[in-house]
C-alpha cells in the first residue's frame, strides 16, 4: 500500500494567507503604535501562521505590544474574514495533486489549525474539496495546537492508523512542519513565507509550490501529466489552465535590457491579482498579443530570487525583436504551461544562460499540443 497523504489547509490547499494578512494587517496597524511599521506587522503574521486562531492573536497581539486582548483582536478580524472568504481560491496545483491522488487510490486526509466554524465558511465554495477527504481534523479537535504533533497523530488514526513513517505531510509553515516532523511523519514544506530557510530543520524537502511535487520520492505514483521538451533535453512543461491577462506595459526594474539583454514587458501586479494567485510564482511559456500581433512568450511571476525582489512582478519577455518601446500600450497574454520553479544564481552569466534556455524551452513546446491552441485564446 503506498503512504497517506495529511494535508494542512491554509497556504497549502486554499490561498488564504494573503487574505488574512491583509484584513488582520489593517485591525492591528489600526492599534498600533506610530513607530510600529507595516513590515514589522507583517513579521509578527508570518510568525502567527499555522496556529489556531486565538493562539495566532495572542502571538500577534504579545509581539506587537497591542492594547487589547488577543480575544478582542480576534472579534475584530473574524467577523471581516467571515464577510470574505467566498473569495478564497484553492492553492495552484492543489486539485492537481488532490484528483492525482484519488487516481490512484492514494488515501487523503485534512489536519488543520482552523476551528470547524470557521473552516465551513472558509470551504463553502469549494465543497467539492471537502468530500475528497478521508477525514478532517480541525483546531477544535485537539488540545494543543501545533507545533504539538497531536493534530497529525489524530489525522493518522482517522486514516487507518498506518504506521507514522507510513504519513505524508504536506505544510506551508514551520510550525506545521516542526508538528509534523514532532509526529515522526515525513514531511514536505510548500512555505507561505519568504524565509525558507525555516523549515531546513523540520522538513524532508522544500518546494517552491504544489507544481515542483517529485511523488515517487516518497513512495506514490508520480505525475503523469508533465511533457518532455523533443530536444533530447531532460527539461519538462507541465501544462496549466490557461490564465489570461490585460494591462498597460509598465515600466519596471530597468533590468530586463541593460543588465540581461532580455527586454520584459512588464504588467502591473495589483489589478491582475486573482489571475496571479491562481499561478504558483515560476517561469512559464504562452503568447502574448500588442499592436495587432501574437508572438510567442516566456513569462516570470514571483519576487525573482537573484534580485531579491520585495514586490510580486510579471515580467513577460516577448521572443520578438521589436524597433521601440511600447510603454502604457495594452498587452493581452494567454500563460498556457509552466517550465520550472523561481531559482537563484550564483552569477548573472548562469541567470542568463538559463533565460535563454527557457525561451528554447518555449519556442519548442509552443508549436505543439496542448500549448498552440491557446494562441487563439488572444484572438477575441
Amino acid at each position: 500500500m503506498p503512504p497517506v497523504v495529511i494535508l494542512d489547509l491554509d497556504g497549502t490547499v486554499i490561498n488564504t494567507e494573503q487574505l488574512i494578512d491583509e484584513v488582520v494587517s489593517a485591525v492591528v496597524l489600526e492599534r498600533c503604535d506610530a513607530s510600529v511599521t507595516a513590515l514589522r506587522v507583517h513579521d509578527a503574521l508570518e510568525r502567527a501562521r499555522g496556529r489556531r486562531p486565538l493562539e495566532a492573536s495572542r502571538l500577534v497581539v504579545e509581539e506587537l505590544n497591542l492594547e487589547c486582548t488577543p480575544e478582542a483582536l480576534l472579534a475584530t478580524t473574524a467577523p471581516l474574514l467571515d464577510a470574505r472568504w467566498s473569495e478564497v481560491r484553492l492553492m495552484p496545483g492543489a486539485r492537481r495533486l488532490m484528483e492525482h491522488l484519488e487516481r490512484h487510490g492514494v488515501t487523503f486526509g485534512l489536519a488543520t489549525s482552523t476551528p470547524a466554524d470557521f473552516l465551513a465558511a472558509k470551504m463553502a465554495a469549494h465543497d467539492d474539496v471537502m468530500k475528497k477527504m478521508r477525514c478532517v481534523i480541525t483546531g477544535c479537535m485537539v488540545t494543543n495546537g501545533k507545533p504539538s504533533p497531536e493534530i497529525f497523530e489524530r489525522a493518522r488514526v482517522g486514516l487507518g492508523g498506518p504506521d507514522a513513517s507510513e504519513c505524508i505531510c504536506i505544510e506551508d509553515t514551520p510550525v506545521g512542519c516542526e508538528a509534523a516532523t514532532n509526529a515522526g511523519m515525513r514531511t514536505i514544506a510548500v512555505p507561505s513565507i519568504r524565509d525558507r530557510t525555516c523549515f531546513e530543520s523540520c522538513s524532508e524537502t522544500v518546494l517552491h509550490s504544489l507544481y515542483d511535487l517529485e511523488l515517487s520520492r516518497f513512495g506514490l505514483p508520480e505525475f503523469e501529466d508533465w511533457l518532455s521538451v523533443a530536444d533530447g533535453s531532460t527539461d519538462k512543461v507541465l501544462p496549466v489552465e490557461p490564465v489570461i491577462m490585460r494591462g498597460p506595459v509598465v515600466k519596471g526594474f530597468g533590468r530586463g535590457s541593460k543588465m540581461l539583454g532580455i527586454p520584459t514587458a512588464n504588467l502591473d501586479v495589483v489589478p491582475l491579482k486573482s489571475q496571479v494567485d491562481s499561478l504558483a510564482p515560476g517561469i512559464y511559456l504562452g503568447f502574448a498579443s500588442i499592436r495587432g500581433e501574437t508572438h510567442e512568450m516566456v513569462m516570470s511571476i514571483g519576487w525573482n530570487p537573484y534580485f531579491d525582489n520585495s514586490k510580486k512582478t510579471i515580467e513577460p519577455w516577448l521572443l520578438h525583436e521589436f524597433p521601440d518601446d511600447f510603454y502604457d500600450e495594452e498587452l493581452a497574454v494567454v500563460v498556457s504551461g509552466y517550465i520550472r520553479p523561481e531559482a537563484d544564481f550564483t552569477t548573472l552569466e548562469a541567470l542568463v544562460e538559463r533565460i535563454h534556455r527557457d525561451a528554447e524551452v518555449a519556442r519548442t513546446m509552443l508549436k505543439n499540443t496542448p500549448f498552440k491552441e491557446t494562441r487563439e485564446l488572444l484572438v477575441a
